[in-house]
């Protein structure tokens, strides 16, 4: 679909899956929606696998 973009992540057993499915109309804020979805990206798989979220510092306000 354009405009989106479609993640799919699997589990090395193959037991569990997540997809993440986002915006790829950054436009300004590119840098800043880059590292959100990211971030996102890191919580879905760690969630699936049931680990920790990585910690990240809060994201910079847009100029």
């Amino acid at each position: 679909m354009p405009g989106y973009s479609s993640e799919d992540y699997t589990a090395a057993a193959g037991r569990r899956t997540v997809s993440v499915f986002t915006t790829t109309v950054f436009g300004l804020a590119e840098p800043q929606a880059a590292a959100a979805h990211q971030a996102l990206v890191d919580t879905a798989v760690c969630a699936m696998l049931g680990k920790p979220v990585p910690a990240s510092p809060p994201p910079r306000p847009a100029r």
